[in-house]
């Protein structure tokens, strides 16, 4: 999954000064909706979009996407609607860039919304955007090749520990994930990490974890971009982390029985949620914002929540029963959902988490206690 990034957005609060001088007009930019999605993601979201009058404007990644809203905001130009993850949108909230949802959308429709998913997206007692495309970490595992092991799914950190160390002695990979901090978060908060306080009890226990299962246990390996999931498709490792989405790339690809776990649980039990929201922006006339009603009476309809899930392995927004069968034990994670940090440090300081700690502490060349004091300093100086 392609992550926020943070570099544009540090431009972004440099030239505040010059946004207050500036207001939020119209130009070419009226009933646009900016995106980042492409393939089946991008074909779903052109047959809702299309029941409107909004046009939707593909910038291709959301590097690109956070570029250009940066450089809009400059001129004072903005889409009627962008995809923005939370920490994006807080900057815009906070000069007064955008439209809370309440102004625009009517009770009966943001009461369909899971409660959960906008507790991410309340600023000062306001919904400052909308949920959109969200998923969830799901465990992917071969259900076939689980069968002939002789091995139970996990459901702890500990059990997904006994299973993958079981496995390789069978001769298999047991377990694969990226350096995204995604996994590392999840953990961190389940041992009761608080907000990017790493460089504590839970954040040292969650990062010798994830290393013990790599060079300690020699069970589980680092994949890079999207490897472990075509090696999990050729049947080369028994389980993988992976998000929702990730099920509709990989389905067409595997001929066994692919199962979809809810991620392991440990001292709490909860579960951090991925993905972006919709924003709406100021300066727009009252018959754009009416599309934007007419978009989500749209993507609402539970009928059309079950056309978005299947297609795209997004969690639907309003209900997770919605979702395919395949997927909705992992959907119903939505229940006990949390979110990562909305801070403009950790918007910028979450590229360097992967590189400067998950990648040499997993590859051995720097040990977990040395690493996370060197992100410590790295934080202050974002500051």
């Amino acid at each position: 999954m392609v992550r926020q990034t943070g570099l544009e957005f540090f431009m972004l609060r440099k030239f505040l000064p010059l946004l207050l001088l500036l207001s939020c007009k119209r130009a070419d930019t009226d009933y646009q909706f900016w995106h980042a999605m492409g393939g089946p993601l991008g074909d779903a979201l052109r047959v809702i979009v299309s029941k409107t009058n909004i046009k939707e404007v593909n910038l291709g990644s959301y590097s690109t996407l956070s570029q250009r809203l940066v450089s809009f905001a400059l001129s004072g130009h903005f889409p009627l609607i962008a995809q923005t993850f939370p920490s994006w949108t807080v900057e815009f909230y906070k000069k007064d860039l955008v439209v809370p949802a309440e102004e625009i959308l009517p009770e009966n429709l943001l009461s369909k919304i899971h409660p959960k998913l906008l507790e991410e997206v309340k600023l000062d007692g306001k919904i400052y955007s909308i949920p959109f495309n969200k998923s969830v970490p799901v465990i992917f595992y071969n259900a076939d090749l689980m069968e002939k092991l002789n091995l139970k799914v996990p459901r702890t950190w500990d059990e997904l520990k006994e299973v993958c160390v079981s496995a390789k002695k069978k001769g298999i990979w047991g377990f694969a994930f990226t350096k995204d901090p995604w996994i590392f978060y999840a953990i961190f908060k389940q041992k009761g990490g608080r907000d990017i306080d790493f460089n504590s009890k839970e954040g040292i226990e969650s990062l010798k974890f994830l290393r013990d299962l790599v060079l300690k246990d020699s069970c589980a390996y680092v994949g890079s971009a999207y490897s472990h999931q075509d090696e999990f498709a050729n049947q080369k490792v028994l389980m993988i982390w992976a998000t929702s989405v990730s099920y509709v790339f990989m389905k067409p690809k595997v001929n066994f029985r692919m199962g979809a776990l809810p991620i392991p649980v440990d001292r709490y039990d909860s579960v951090v949620i991925s993905g972006t929201n919709i924003t709406v922006f100021r300066g727009h006339s009252k018959e754009e914002y009416r599309e934007v009603i007419r978009l989500f009476e749209v993507f609402l309809d539970d009928s059309v929540q079950r056309f978005w899930s299947s297609s795209t392995g997004y969690l639907p927004i309003t209900d997770p029963e919605l979702g395919p069968e395949d997927l909705k034990e992992a959907f119903r994670q939505v229940n006990r959902a949390t979110y990562e940090p909305r801070s403009e440090v950790w918007m910028r300081a979450r590229r360097y988490f992967s590189t400067e700690v998950m990648e040499p502490v997993l590859f051995g060349v720097l040990d977990v206690e040395t690493a996370l004091i060197r992100f410590e300093k790295l934080l202050r100086t974002l500051e």
